[in-house]
């Protein structure tokens, strides 16, 4: 039983780490940025085009980091700020966009659909009550728990933070009070986009790099998302968690083929019993 939450937790972890990123764009653009799972797909791939030629792996994460950044700005500059002003969420239809090219660009580029992501740390598996567990799912759990805290302690304690919550409360009244949103939306975009690439080398030995992987990494972060609370760092944590958890049971009690079926039954559940997620606040405003 250890077992099985333990690859839960690890599969969760996933989706919570995409769920980090929507977090971040959330808050400071109001847009959803359904790349997420595609950068961090494409990160993976770098590492291993990086491990290939034998680049140190602290040289590995900086060059994930600029090239995420870069990434993101890119998307924000031609796919996300020409469709914000208008109506509606034009974002996740430009974003899933993104994404197509991203898996085109891989496919173009990479013989290979799937391939195994070189683990950095020690090899083998480790005994558990029930089973075996490899020490990259252990790592994974670990690193994307601290960068939840961290992120919540980010947006709840630091001034930058705070000024990323006043965008997302009143966009106009924070620039009235000086906060300059044009630059803080394009500094927070790159860090989502340095996000989700520097992950990938600890994303990656769980779920192998495949280029096909980053449209179901950005509906489950969705769902851990939606579950969580949206622009809750904790809440995003604990959904993503959550949500692997239940994958995890459900695949042991009932079998593989109703894997799906059953993050989508909490994700149905969560949204009739409480449309505003675990961890979500009730915004009112008085008129």
């Amino acid at each position: 039983m250890i077992a099985t939450l333990l690859a839960g937790l690890s599969t969760g972890a996933v989706y919570a780490l995409v769920a980090f990123g929507y977090n971040l764009t959330w808050l400071t653009t109001r847009a959803l940025n359904f790349a997420q799972g595609a950068f961090m797909v494409a990160g993976m791939f770098l590492t291993i085009t990086m491990y290939e030629r034998g680049v140190p792996f602290p040289a590995a994460l900086v060059v994930l980091a600029v090239a995420g950044a870069l990434v993101a700005a890119v998307e924000l500059v031609l796919a996300v700020r020409p469709v914000l002003s208008k109506d509606g969420h034009g974002e996740l239809v430009t974003t899933l966009g993104v994404t197509i090219m991203i898996q085109g660009v891989i496919l173009l580029l990479v013989a290979e659909d799937v391939r195994q992501v070189p683990f950095f740390g020690p090899e083998g598996l480790i005994d558990v009550p029930g089973g075996r567990v490899a020490p990259a799912e252990l790592i994974l759990i670990g690193v994307t728990v601290a960068i939840g805290l961290l992120a919540h302690l980010y947006t709840r304690r630091s001034r930058a933070g705070l000024a990323a919550m006043a965008l997302s409360e009143d966009r106009e009244a924070a620039m009235v009070l000086g906060v300059n949103t044009a630059r803080f939306s394009f500094v927070t975009f790159m860090a989502s986009g340095a996000l989700g690439f520097v992950v990938a080398p600890f994303v990656g030995p769980k779920t192998f790099a495949i280029a096909g992987l980053a449209l179901l990494l950005a509906i489950k972060g969705f769902v851990a998302l939606a579950v969580g609370g949206l622009g809750s760092q904790i809440g995003a944590l604990i959904g993503g968690l959550g949500v692997g958890v239940v994958e995890a049971l459900v695949v042991r009690g009932l079998g593989a083929d109703w894997q799906n079926a059953s993050v989508f039954v909490l994700f149905v559940l969560v949204m009739t019993l409480r449309p505003r997620g675990l961890f979500g606040e009730v915004k009112e405003r008085t008129v």
